[in-house]
């Protein structure tokens, strides 16, 4: 037996909507990209104001305030 084969025609209306929203993904998947890189970037700032915090109240911890 011999093998067909089918194609399928897809209306052009389906392909414009297709490239949009292949266009969309484009553009979500780059937004996403710079919110995960600010993320990423917020998480380390805290993390170093974290750092920074606790070696203040390290080398303050032991005077006691002047009033």
């Amino acid at each position: 037996m011999s093998e067909q084969k089918q194609t399928i025609s897809i209306d052009a209306y389906l392909q414009n909507e297709l490239g949009k929203l292949k266009y969309e993904n484009i553009i979500l998947k780059a937004q996403y990209d710079n919110v995960f890189s600010q993320n990423k970037e917020l998480q380390q700032k805290i993390q170093e104001l974290e750092n920074k915090l606790i070696n203040f109240k390290e080398g303050h911890g032991k005077s006691e305030p002047k009033n």
